[in-house]
């Protein structure tokens, strides 16, 4: 289980209990957080939770993705962002899937919003989530980084996450992993984030998303790399 926080101390607390209450054997899994130049107690606060903590000074979320993926001990790689909160049946659903296929890569579920205005709830609850699902109906599924799981063998075997990436290296992972091996999209892996993004607007986060999805599903091309607007 692995996360990457940047100046993360409001969230991260509630994040993490999610993550040390799910329905599964506690020492079946590890939860890392990649602290990534947090000047705040991101670190401190993670650590008296029992998270392993490790250091990514280089900013980049792709970077400190990969940096956490190689502290990783575990056969399956879990990935959600530092504002989740874990229903606790979560861990339960990767495993399972992952043991009934021993074929399966990677996987996803729906995102919801665990608060928001009605229209941002519907947004991302219709469309955002019908768009990921939508690209496994054309073999090239995709997963956002709030909710995704990955054989390990599967991650290094594509390269991993591709450091130099601004944003999109989600939509790059999935797009490599769904063109060498089985990835399926998962409605019982559901995983619950904040509309903190709102402020950026619905419209813009639409229109980048849309954008990224032509590029990527129906073009062929890497994801546009535009980093997000600062949001802490």
């Amino acid at each position: 289980m692995v996360v990457v926080a940047f100046n993360e101390e409001r969230w991260i607390g509630p994040y993490l209990r999610s993550l040390r209450a799910q329905d599964y054997p506690r020492p079946w899994y590890e939860i890392i957080v990649v602290d990534n130049g947090s000047t705040d107690r991101t670190a401190e606060i993670a650590r008296s939770l029992g998270a392993r903590v490790v250091f990514e000074p280089v900013r980049g979320v792709a970077r400190a993705r990969q940096r956490g993926a190689a502290a990783a001990r575990g056969e399956i790689l879990a990935g959600t962002d530092a504002d989740a909160m874990a229903p606790p049946s979560w861990l339960a659903e990767i495993g399972k899937g992952f043991a009934r296929d021993p074929a399966l890569a990677a996987m996803t579920g729906p995102i919801l919003l665990y608060r928001g205005t009605p229209l941002e709830v519907w947004f991302v609850k219709h469309i955002s989530n019908g768009s990921t699902r939508f690209t496994y109906t054309l073999r090239r599924g995709l997963f956002p980084g709030t909710n995704f799981a990955v054989r390990a063998s599967e991650f290094w075997r594509v390269g991993g996450f591709n450091s130099v990436l601004l944003s999109g290296e989600d939509i790059d992972l999935a797009m490599r992993l769904s063109a060498v091996a089985k990835t399926m999209y998962n409605p019982e892996m559901v995983m619950y984030v904040s509309a903190r993004r709102a402020g950026e607007g619905y419209r813009n986060v639409f229109l980048r998303a849309s954008l990224d999805f032509i590029r990527v599903v129906l073009l062929g091309l890497p994801p546009s790399g535009k980093d997000f607007v600062p949001i802490r």
